[in-house]
Parts: C-alpha cells; structure tokens; sequence
C-alpha cells in the first residue's frame, strides 16, 4: 500500500490526470449503459446495432489518423476541443425531438469519449514517469475510473424511476465542466514529445514482428468485445427480456462492478512485484468465458442468481484489465503514439465486430444464446495469454 500511496506524492500533474479521470468517468458511466435502452426507445435494435458501427467506423479512422491530429493540434487543444464537443453534443441529446439528430449526436458522443481518453492516455504517461510503478500507477486510474463505474448503475437507478432519460444525460453533462477546468489549469502548457505517425501496415508490421505486442493487443482487443457486447445487450436483455426495472438492473450493476474496486489495485500491485501478468491474464480470461457462457442458461428472473453471475464475469474483466494494460504500457512510452493509437483501436473495432456477431447470431439462434459466443471467444483468449512472456 506505501507503494500505492506514494503515487499519489509524484507529482501535480499526475494527480490532475487522476482527478480529470474521475470526472470523465462520472461523465461516461452514467450513460455507458443507458444508451442502448434510451436508443431503444426510438430505434430498433439492428438500428441501434448500426449506430453503434457506424460511431466505431469513424473511430478507427479516427486513433488511426491520432498521431497526425497531435502533430497539428496538440495534446492539449486536442482534449480541450473533444470535451467541447460532447458537452454540445450531450445537450443536443437532451433537447432533440428529432430522431435523425438523436441519432447524429449520438454518434457524436461516441467519437468525442475515446478521443478524450486517448488524452488522457498521453498525459498519463508523460507524467508517470517511473516504469517500476506502472502496474501500480495504471491499477490507481483504473481504480478510480471503475469508483464510479460501480456508483453511477445506482444513481441512474434513481434518476430513472420515472423513465426521464433526460435527467441522466443532464447529470452526466454536469462532469464535462470541472473536467475542462482541470485540463486547463495543469496542462495548458502541456509540452508535445516527438509522436511517430501512425502508418498502418508498418504499425501493423510491428505488431506482428512483435509478439508481445500481437498477444497483449488480441487479449486487450477480447476485453474491449466483451465489454462491447455487454454494455449493449446486456441492459437490453435484462430489461426486455428478462423483465427487471431499471431500479433492480442498476443496485445489480453496481454490485456487478465492484470487482474493478476491489481487485484492480492488489492485482496491479502484485503483477509488478511478484508474479508477472501472465498468470493474472490466463485466469481472468478463463473466469470470464466461463460465467458469460453460463449466462445463456439462467432464464429465471432471480435477482441474486443474476447479480452472482454477472459479479463472476467483471471479477475476470478487472483482472485482465489491469494486467493488459500494464503488461502493453511496460513496453512503450509517450513517444510511441502510433503503437498506442493502434493499441486503442481496439475498442471501436469492438464496436464494429460486437453489433455484427449479435445481429448474425439473432438471425439463427435466441438472444440467450448470443452469450455463449462470447464466452468462447474469452476462452480462446487464453491462448495469446500463455504465449506472452512475463514481465518479470
């Protein structure tokens, strides 16, 4: 814990990436699960399949081309431009009667978050600094992103009991304010490195030159479907099909989640110390294909078999993610922009591969079983898992 702690002592800058992290975090995880059922309302659900690709398309080209929008813009202009974005774009949603705009700002909201993180991402590893403490550094950002990840179900639980979806997005939009006033107070003079620009087949070349680099992106690129698949469906099929209230699905939430507060710190904290991330990335895979593919079998409305299950399958989520992102970050720096945009693909490419493997899958099989294809692909995972080599 002295070790934990003495993160905190680094420097100005590193808590200000902590707190700004807080604060995006609050302003995401309020809606990461509303979205999909506020969608719903007005959409179907291969129309909100589609928004949800054609959002992630643009994102990829997007961290794609990331290196090239720093070189003209800045890390700093960059951010402080993607928060104003979404924070004009989260209030179009609140304000729109028109479906095509909904949908439109939606998308938009979408591209301004992973922009927003990929700043963070820059900030963060500039002022790291030590690479001893990046499990440790990276189990503390994740820690408190994944506070309020575990507070924000209960709170949207609240503000949902009378079906105003505007009250959450109003809420959400609240965090985008202190979140600029932080980025501007500490890294207006934010001072760019050297980015390399990202060329996709020589990227690309290097990630399959480099086997460690190729596993830690496969097993890091199984996470982020995962999520995909269940921040979507999973509201979707609890509410709909299930039959739960948003009031129980958000207290299940929030107890889902509590394994990114309760593990992501200790498992960060031992995979730089003792053990390496190997072993950690191996079980956290294995836990969350099992309990995923579990999930397809449960068709009773029991709030405490559901929350078990779905606690198991975030319990294998923070292990793997800590562990990914500490192994990936051991092996770059802040110079290596294209590396990490490529690396942050991952998540709209998530978003491109999810929608179709459900909408493919709805065509032959029930929603239920939609989950065991996920699970499997968690399984498989293990395989680039065990080929790494430690970094111990």
């Amino acid at each position: 814990m002295e070790r934990i702690f003495s993160c905190f002592k680094q420097s100005k800058l590193l808590n200000a990436v902590f707190l700004s992290n807080i604060f995006l975090s609050f302003h995401y995880y309020l809606i990461i699960y509303v979205n999909s059922t506020f969608l719903n309302t007005i959409f179907s659900e291969t129309q909100v399949s589609t928004l949800y690709i054609i959002a992630a398309c643009i994102n990829t080209l997007l961290l794609l081309n990331a290196s090239k929008i720093l070189a003209a813009i800045g890390n700093y202009k960059m951010a402080m431009y993607a928060i104003t974005i979404q924070l004009l774009a989260m209030s179009g949603i609140i304000v729109s009667t028109n479906h095509f705009l909904t949908g439109f700002f939606f998308i938009l909201t979408e591209l301004c978050i992973p922009a927003i993180l990929f700043s963070l991402d820059i900030f963060l590893e500039s002022a790291s600094g030590d690479e001893t403490k990046t499990g440790d550094i990276r189990g503390i950002f994740l820690t408190l992103s994944n506070t309020t990840l575990v507070i924000a179900p209960s709170v949207v639980g609240v503000l949902l009991l009378g079906n105003v979806y505007g009250y959450v997005y109003g809420l959400s939009v609240l965090f985008l304010i202190p979140l600029y006033y932080v980025i501007k107070k500490y890294f207006s003079g934010y001072v760019d490195g050297p980015a390399n620009h990202i060329q996709i087949r020589q990227t690309i070349r290097e990630y399959l030159r480099d086997q460690k680099l190729y596993n830690v992106f496969s097993i890091y690129f199984l996470l982020q479907l995962f999520y995909a698949f269940m921040v979507v469906y999973t509201p979707m099929y609890l509410t709909r099909y299930i039959g739960f209230s948003w009031a129980e699905t958000g207290v299940m939430f929030t107890i889902m989640l509590l394994p990114f507060i309760l593990f992501e710190l200790p498992v960060g904290d031992l995979a730089d110390r003792k053990y390496g991330e190997k072993e950690f990335l191996t079980i956290g895979l294995v836990i969350m294909g099992l309990s995923t593919m579990f999930i397809s079998f449960i068709t009773v409305k029991s709030f405490f078999i559901w929350t078990a299950i779905l606690f198991l399958t975030r319990t294998g989520a923070s292990i793997v993610e800590v562990t990914s992102d500490s192994y990936f970050f051991k092996m770059v720096n802040q110079n290596k922009t294209d590396v990490i945009s490529f690396y942050r693909v991952a998540r709209p490419l998530s978003y491109i591969v999810a929608p179709i493997i459900a909408t493919l899958s709805l065509q032959f099989i029930p929603f239920e079983y939609t989950f065991i294809i996920i699970g499997i692909c968690m399984i498989i995972g293990t395989h680039f898992s065990m080929a790494l080599v430690d970094s111990r």
